[in-house]
């Protein structure tokens, strides 16, 4: 007689934990413990229905004797939440009642956790709890796919908004050369046309950019070399290589060409005009300030040699002490015009101590500083008896009108009169006055009008007209840092009228 293997107690529970045996009024004789605590109003005695409502087969709801449905598969669902579902197979006993081996319906690990259940509570052969394990490595491996997805779009974004909002025009070129993303800025640097079709290649961008650029620039273009040195430059270079090129339109531009791993490259464009202007302006202003203290320091040193080195008559050191004083004057004022300037361009007003200046008072105070007895006999006045006060820093706004005051007395070398109207005068909707000096000296050609700002230019050549160069250049720095504006008007023997036009005080305009 063949052996067949038996089930009992504990080694049956162990084998079907959530095992069902009722008896033939389908009242609960029997249940695993993993199914007790699933279920927890699953009561001994108690028909299961109150517990259970089975779904499948479709007959079963309904029918009192479940052993027509031996050996069938069924689903039973709990009538509490969370509502767990079985399913497993019903096997009919031989004293009338049926019994029901199964295993809950669950998709994730959490769903058995909600049950109070865990995996030691799922038999060994139920391969429930490796489908759960395995949805569970599978659901955290795309929740980090998700998470890197979401980091990835938000570095790119950033990345996206760094390129647009950046000073460089940038492009992207893959192994072959091909344009595969670029900023707004990079066809604008480029001047392409917004009608006309991007440049798809390194070759086309090559080609535009010799284009735009003046023949010598344009010959020395070559971005593979470019590529080249960047690779070779060592990685604690303070300054990637890079390639400043002028345009035909007198743009400056700074072209870096870098590897960007896989054969693939970026271009950098950028408009270096600004900087290189300023650069020049540096060193242009150095050099003639070097050059006009040299003058001065030369006959310094020259005449301070001839003290210490020969014996003079009395008339004559007093000419040469006479010499060296007026020099050294002559430099103090020039380094404390270069200072005036230095501060005016650092600060850019903030140490201005505006207030509101009755301008008569301020009138008088500029005339005592600016002008000696011998100015006043050549100097006429014309003021309007009602001006509104002026919000200026007295002093700056002083020395500026004196610096044009000195300039019309300078400039008259005949000694002719010098008139000083003012009025009370708006300059668009902003209330005001207008300043204006005429003087009948040796007055200025169109050319030497349009250098009156710069720095170190004096429309006198030959020297005899002592001078730094720098005032009108502190007077349109002085003015502007007021809000106001600045005029002139020359004509070559006739004269010249300078225009200032400083702003009313709000409180008492």
């Amino acid at each position: 007689m063949t052996a067949r293997p038996v089930l009992c107690g504990e080694a049956f529970e162990a084998a079907f934990p959530f095992f069902l045996l009722l008896d033939d009024d389908l009242r609960v004789v029997s249940a695993g413990a993993a199914l007790l605590r699933a279920v927890p109003t699953l009561i001994v005695g108690s028909p299961v229905r109150d517990a259970l409502t089975p779904t499948r087969p479709r007959g079963l709801a309904d029918h009192t004797d479940w052993r027509t449905f031996d050996r069938s598969a069924v689903v039973l669902r709990g009538k509490t939440e969370p509502a767990p579902m079985f399913r497993g197979q019903l096997v009919g006993q031989a004293d009338g009642g049926v019994l029901l081996l199964l295993s809950p319906v669950v998709t994730r690990l959490d769903d058995l956790r909600r049950l109070g259940l865990q995996l030691g509570d799922l038999a060994l052969h139920d391969a429930t709890g490796d489908l759960l394990l395995l949805q569970q490595a599978l659901q955290t491996s795309v929740d980090d796919a998700q998470r890197l997805a979401q980091r990835l779009r938000v570095k790119g974004q950033q990345l996206q908004w760094m390129t647009e909002l950046s000073g460089h025009g940038v492009a992207y070129f893959d192994q072959d050369g091909a344009l595969l993303q670029h900023n707004p800025l990079f066809t604008t640097l480029l001047g392409w046309p917004a009608s006309t079709t991007m440049p798809c290649s390194i070759e086309t961008v090559t080609v535009r950019l010799r284009e735009m650029l003046i023949p010598t620039d344009a010959d020395r273009l070559d971005l593979p070399a470019l590529a080249t040195a960047d690779a070779q430059a060592p990685a604690t270079a303070q300054a990637p290589p890079a390639l400043v090129v002028m345009t035909r339109t007198g743009e400056h531009l700074k072209i870096r060409y870098r590897n960007a791993g896989c054969d693939a490259h970026v271009l950098y464009i950028r408009d270096v005009t600004a900087e290189t202007q300023l650069d020049r302006m540096k060193t242009e202003f150095m050099t003639t300030a070097a050059h006009e203290l040299r003058t001065p320091m030369t006959s310094i040193y020259g005449f301070s040699e001839m003290l210490v080195k020969r014996a003079l008559p009395p008339e004559k050191a007093k000419y040469v002490a006479e010499t060296i004083y007026r020099q050294s004057s002559w430099m103090v004022t020039l380094l404390n015009e270069v200072l005036d300037l230095a501060r005016l361009e650092a600060r850019q007003g903030s140490d201005f101590h505006i207030e509101a200046v009755p301008v008569p008072e301020w009138l008088e105070e500029v005339f005592t500083g600016y002008c000696d007895a011998d100015a006043m006999a050549r100097f006429s006045l014309a003021i309007d008896e009602e001006l509104p006060d002026i919000a200026v820093d007295r002093l700056k706004a002083g020395q500026a009108l004196g610096n044009v005051l000195s300039n019309a007395f300078k400039y008259s070398p005949e000694g002719g009169p010098v008139t000083l109207s003012v009025t009370a005068t708006p300059l668009g909707d902003r209330k005001g006055i207008r300043l204006c000096v005429c003087d009948q000296g040796i007055g200025m050609t169109e050319a030497q009008l349009a250098r009156i700002f710069e720095r170190f230019y004096r429309a006198d050549p030959s020297g005899n007209i002592p001078g730094s160069g720098l005032g009108m250049s502190l007077v349109q720095q002085i003015v502007h840092l007021h809000g106001g504006a600045v005029e002139v008007t020359s004509e070559p023997g006739v004269g010249t009228q300078v225009s200032l036009w400083l702003p009313a005080s709000v409180s008492r305009s």
